[in-house]
């Protein structure tokens, strides 16, 4: 049990929520990362101006990524928490990402870069 309190205090953390009066918040939080995995745990290369449709955001760990979300948030090198979740859907296979910055989360599509 310890563990599981220790692994929603720091989930908690990740998503910017203090404990545990806003333990709610967290928990809500949370179900939107169900099912997903970390994939990373990196920074955002640069200044985080939050995600536009089609904005391109290059991590340090040379991964990029593009926004299919809108959000705005403000950061320099931010941390960053890239989450993937496989799904099939009428017999084909796709995956979804969430990128957690700052608190927030933003949906997003892999994407090479030229």
């Amino acid at each position: 049990m310890k563990y599981v309190v220790c692994a929603f205090a720091l989930m908690c953390t990740l998503l910017g929520v203090a404990m545990p009066a806003q333990a709610d918040r967290c928990t809500r939080s949370l179900k939107k990362v169900q099912g997903y995995t970390v994939v990373s745990v990196t920074q955002v290369d640069g200044e985080f101006q939050g995600c536009d449709f089609g904005k391109i955001i290059r991590l340090m760990d040379g991964t990029a990524l593009k926004c299919s979300s809108y959000g705005y948030t403000y950061a320099y090198m931010p941390d960053a928490v890239v989450f993937a979740k496989q799904a099939t859907y009428q017999g084909k296979t796709f995956v979804m990402i969430k990128l957690l910055v700052e608190g927030e989360l933003f949906d997003m599509e892999p994407t090479l870069l030229k």
